[in-house]
């Protein structure tokens, strides 16, 4: 799985719009939207911030994705 299919999934599991994720991450409506489009990758702090996010919901983040994209 990729990071923009498993943000937006995550999103949707949590039947959240771009604009309640963006509040709870503390960023804007448009960085998510460009996460989930592949306008623009997440920086590490962001990631590690979305995956602690996953976490708190009691989302599994994959492996796979920490170790393809925490670098």
């Amino acid at each position: 799985m990729r990071l923009p299919e498993f943000i937006k999934g995550v999103r949707v599991q949590l039947e959240m719009s771009q604009e309640q994720l963006a509040k709870a991450l503390n960023v804007s409506f448009s960085t998510i939207n460009r996460w989930e489009n592949e306008k623009v990758k997440p920086n590490n702090l962001a990631q590690k911030t979305f995956f602690d996010f996953c976490e708190s919901n009691l989302i599994a983040v994959p492996d796979e994705l920490r170790r393809n994209n925490l670098k």
